[in-house]
């Protein structure tokens, strides 16, 4: 009985407002604990260097987008945005370590479990849920903190842009969107989609944030101009990688013979284009066009790894209300998915080094098939979800058409 008495207990304390907050906090507590453990015994991978290694030549006096030849990276990938740049050289003005960004980005997950936890119009059990996913599940462990990945800033970007559009705050959608083109191009993939929202509501009015945009873009190109606008033929040249690399879903055309590096531009312009003719059409919502837009925008690139397919996988999550069964798919696909990274990437742990081999079998090495089939089966599972409930009318949530209306 005095378990039972205690658990109920402890709903009770949950549903009021202040218990609430308090599970919030120490459920975004103990997440960072555990990131913090992650940092201490992990060094990051090869972007974590090459974000270190350019955002240090400014500190040297030297222009990180014509760094030396003979650096530790060489010019084709300093290919980031010239504010991503700033923010780092700025930081590590500030202690010249790793650490320092790793610790952005761990302060980064923190504000998004906050913001989920007490800002989003959810239910409780969703809000619950969707935390203990983002904060605790190995595969986002592993691929943006054990990676050390700026896409933890990225996602928390994309949540504030989705539910200030769900919130219909106008010039807040647009703030997310000129933030996420400013710091990694991200937002433009959605820009004309998000500039008939505004025209249908606001008309004329809405030159202004649609203005705003633009000058921002054009003026997040300043620092270290003009060989800043390097980083956009840089970025280019990566779409003519041919063979396919990492995850790409794209390898699978190549595998049967019908890939070109053309087929990266192309595909990725057709898609982004057929998000906009479907919103324009009104057959789906702005929040959908925005989560499809960034799917089109990242699917069909050469070089997609787990981490970016994860950063296209989890949007859908927001516009979803799972039920337990199929979050716990969710989880075992994503755990899977985990291990089958960890092999890929790093080898077989050792505490299952007697099963060594038929893992390696099973999941391969990264740019093959199986690898592919392994990182993509989150997202595709993701999606098949979304058109179910779409069909069903239970998707998206939060929205005129959603199951969700509000936080109860």
């Amino acid at each position: 009985m005095l378990p039972r008495f205690g658990g109920e207990r402890m709903l009770e304390a949950v549903r009021r407002p202040a218990g609430w907050r308090f599970a919030v906090v120490g459920i975004t507590l103990l997440a960072v604990a555990v990131r913090l453990l992650i940092i201490a015994h992990s060094h990051g991978g090869d972007d974590l260097r090459m974000y270190t290694y350019f955002s240090r030549l400014p500190l040297h006096g030297v222009n990180p987008f014509a760094p030396p030849p003979t650096g530790m990276f060489p010019a084709v990938d300093s290919n980031n945005p010239p504010l991503e740049v700033a923010l780092f050289t700025g930081l590590l003005a500030i202690h010249n370590s790793p650490s320092t960004l790793r610790l952005l980005f761990v302060a980064s997950d923190a504000l998004l479990l906050l913001l989920i936890g007490l800002c989003f119009p959810r239910t409780r059990r969703w809000r619950l849920a969707f935390m203990l996913f983002y904060g605790f599940n190995p595969f986002v462990l592993f691929s943006y903190t054990a990676f050390a990945e700026d896409k933890t800033l990225l996602f928390l970007g994309i949540a504030c842009w989705l539910l200030a559009l769900e919130r219909d705050r106008e010039w807040a959608g647009w703030a997310a969107a000129t933030a996420l083109t400013v710091f990694k191009f991200l937002g433009a993939f959605a820009a004309p989609v998000l500039a008939v929202h505004s025209w249908r509501s606001r008309h004329a009015r809405a030159l202004l944030p649609i203005g705003a945009f633009i000058v921002a873009f054009l003026l997040s190109n300043l620092p270290w101009f003009p060989q800043s606008l390097d980083a956009f033929s840089r970025r280019d040249a990566r779409l003519a990688i041919n063979p396919p690399i990492h995850a790409s879903p794209t390898l699978v055309l190549a595998r049967i013979g019908v890939y070109a590096p053309v087929e990266a531009k192309l595909l990725t312009a057709v898609g982004i284009a057929a998000v906009f003719v479907l919103f324009a059409a009104r057959r789906i919502e702005v929040r959908e066009a925005v989560v499809w837009s960034l799917v089109a925008g990242y699917v069909f690139l050469p070089d997609d790894a787990f981490n970016r397919l994860l950063l296209i996988t989890l949007p859908f999550l927001l516009l979803l209300d799972l039920s337990l069964w199929r979050w716990l798919t969710v989880w075992v696909v994503s755990c899977v998915a985990a291990l089958g990274a960890v092999v890929a990437t790093r080898g077989v742990p050792h505490e299952l080094s007697a099963v060594a081999g038929p893992l390696r079998t099973v999941f391969a090495h990264e740019s093959t098939l199986r690898h592919v089939l392994w990182m993509n089966l989150l997202l595709a599972l993701v999606i098949a979800y979304y058109l179910i409930d779409r069909r069903a009318g239970r998707a998206p949530v939060g929205g005129a058409g959603g199951s969700l209306s509000g936080a109860r």
